[in-house]
């Protein structure tokens, strides 16, 4: 509870600066919206504003003003602390094929183009598709798939963790959506889809769930446990484009 209340009162703080910041002129590059869902539960819902998006391997500096906001992407391999199932990074090749085989959510990013697919569970993208990303200087990482076409895909079971998704909203618009508190994967799809969701991919949380978002000048962490943020391998970032510094 009291971790709870202290969520809370960071996300007022941000909501109040975040308003003092458009009175004066200055839209957030990354708008804060406020949702409580028929079931009760309350998500914080991040949106972007013309912001680039990409994934990378080093850990983003605070004190770097082109990045507006940043999360955990791909999963964590316990065993190396390397990023698990990002198979390219940036147009270089980590990984062929997949390591483990209950993602089912592809991320493809190739420069301002974001698409969320579904690959059936233990398979990985086709050696093609590797190459194809990989000469276009993209991104291709796995992950487990939330809700795709508008419907959830998430079945019943799962255990208890504050949820953090990249959503597809209509309109191709992109957010990220996170819990303000601990659920199951199934109650986190559903409550997706009500919120609009077309396509979702969750994101790493746990103990990986340390990020953090700038609101009127200040950087605003997110995350309820961030016990392992040492070991956090990768980010998922939003920043300025080039020549918007």
């Amino acid at each position: 509870m009291k971790v709870w209340l202290n969520m809370r009162r960071i996300s007022l703080l941000a909501w109040l600066l975040a308003g003092l910041s458009a009175c004066a002129g200055n839209a957030p590059e990354v708008r804060l919206e406020g949702k409580t869902t028929a079931s009760g539960q309350q998500y914080s819902v991040f949106h972007p504003q013309g912001l680039a998006i990409q994934v990378t391997t080093s850990r983003p500096d605070v004190a770097d003003r082109r990045v507006q906001l940043s999360v955990a992407g791909a999963y964590t391999d316990l065993d190396t602390d390397q990023p698990l199932d990002l198979l390219v990074a940036n147009g270089q090749v980590l990984q062929p094929t997949a390591k483990v085989g209950f993602l089912d959510g592809v991320l493809t990013i190739i420069g301002d183009s974001l698409t969320i697919s579904q690959i059936p569970k233990g398979q990985s993208p086709p050696g093609a598709e590797v190459a194809r990303v990989q000469r276009q200087r993209g991104t291709l990482l796995l992950q487990e798939l939330l809700v795709y076409r508008g419907r959830s895909v998430r079945g019943p079971g799962g255990s208890f963790f504050q949820r953090r998704a990249l959503v597809e909203l209509a309109g191709h618009q992109w957010a990220v959506v996170e819990s303000q508190a601990d659920i199951t994967m199934q109650q986190f799809a559903a409550d997706l889809v009500e919120l609009g969701a077309q396509q979702a991919l969750n994101l790493d949380t746990g103990g990986w769930d340390e990020g953090w978002y700038r609101a009127g000048g200040q950087v605003v962490k997110l995350g309820n446990r961030r016990t392992d943020t040492a070991r956090q391998s990768n980010w998922l970032v939003f920043a300025r484009r080039a020549g918007n510094e």
